[in-house]
């Protein structure tokens, strides 16, 4: 028995090391090692499945892309010239802007991350306040001098919140809804309770910026989605990709968000950041190519990749490319879209 769960253990260890150096395409799946086949279950995008994604890959992350990890979609603006710094400290600066933040303001990230937004805040002079579901997240932000708490909006006491100039959601949009609440008929209540809430926290003119994935002309259609399908087609990729983002599922598009934002704020702008996330994608797998920082950090999970069946799929779907895939078939499209509160005070 000890011989046989020795062999399965370094059988495993081989494979987390082989998929830790890949940056190719996907060309199957891993073994099961005897284990029943995984099923996936589509469930609300709770602080435990949240703290699957992140609280795992915490020290992958920090040591890929620094202490205060930005992991969502940079703006390059058409100019692939610029660095992964310069071109995330571009958006920074896209959010700022638009939300007229400066010395003083008062402003909400939701999901805040690692608080690379947070510290943008920091060296404006303006006060940021930010919230996750990552017990991981919440921790590196204070070590680092940042003000952030694991929260819950949906569940947050405005009271305690009190009230802001501004409010930034960047790439949290993308797990307000499950696979499971939009088989029932919920996500539009969910994105226009969500938007209420925001409305009741911005003082009036308040602005909000969103930055969210969303299905693209090419989604599958929701019941074909599965790890069963051809490797190379859509379905299989949109399946693999799930697993990374437990609990989550896309807004249909720009339209849906607007229209259920409409009863509280007008949209001032919008546009589509679909090649930009492409190309911080392919700096992100740079970054990821193994050195002997990010092998300590991936040897740590080791433990999570031999008791978790869904993390190798949480791997894959990282290392091999899953997401870039989705947005250059356009299965995936991008949004950054600005909105300012309308009515009263007391609304």
């Amino acid at each position: 028995m000890e011989k046989t769960t020795r062999v399965v253990a370094d059988d495993a260890f081989r494979e987390f090391l082989s998929l830790a150096g890949q940056s190719g395409p996907l060309t199957k799946q891993p073994t099961n090692y005897g284990r029943k086949p995984i099923v996936a279950k589509a469930l609300m995008a709770t602080q435990s499945q949240i703290e699957e994604t992140y609280n795992y890959m915490d020290q992958v992350f920090r040591a890929a892309y620094g202490e205060d990890a930005d992991v969502s979609g940079a703006m390059f603006n058409g100019d692939f010239a610029l660095s992964l710094e310069q071109a995330q400290h571009a958006k920074h600066e896209y959010i700022l802007t638009h939300l007229s933040v400066g010395p003083g303001k008062r402003v909400l990230d939701i999901g805040c991350g690692w608080g690379p937004l947070l510290r943008a805040l920091q060296q404006h002079g303006a006060t940021g306040l930010g919230i996750t579901l990552s017990t991981k997240q919440a921790e590196a932000c204070r070590r680092n001098g940042l003000d952030a708490r694991v929260s819950d909006w949906k569940h947050s006491d405005r009271a305690s919140l009190g009230q802001f100039d501004a409010i930034a959601g960047v790439g949290s949009l993308e797990a307000f809804c499950s696979k499971e609440e939009f088989l029932e008929g919920k996500q539009n209540e969910i994105y226009s309770r969500f938007f209420a809430f925001c409305h009741q926290l911005l003082r009036p003119g308040g602005r909000l910026f969103i930055q969210t994935m969303t299905w693209g002309k090419n989604a599958p259609s929701l019941h074909d989605i599965s790890l069963e399908a051809d490797k190379t087609s859509n379905e299989y990729i949109v399946a693999l990709t799930e697993k990374f983002y437990p609990g989550c599922w896309l807004p249909s598009g720009e339209s849906q968000i607007i229209d259920c934002a409409s009863p509280y704020f007008k949209v001032v702008s919008s546009n589509s950041g679909r090649l930009d996330y492409m190309e911080t994608i392919r700096q992100w797998n740079r970054r990821l190519r193994l050195n002997f920082s990010i092998l300590i950090a991936m040897l740590r999970t080791l433990r999570y990749f031999l008791i978790d069946r869904n993390f190798r799929f949480k791997l894959m779907s990282l290392v091999q490319g899953c997401q870039y895939e989705c947005f250059k078939r356009e299965i995936m499209d991008h949004h950054r879209m600005v909105f300012e509160r309308i009515g009263a005070a007391d609304d």
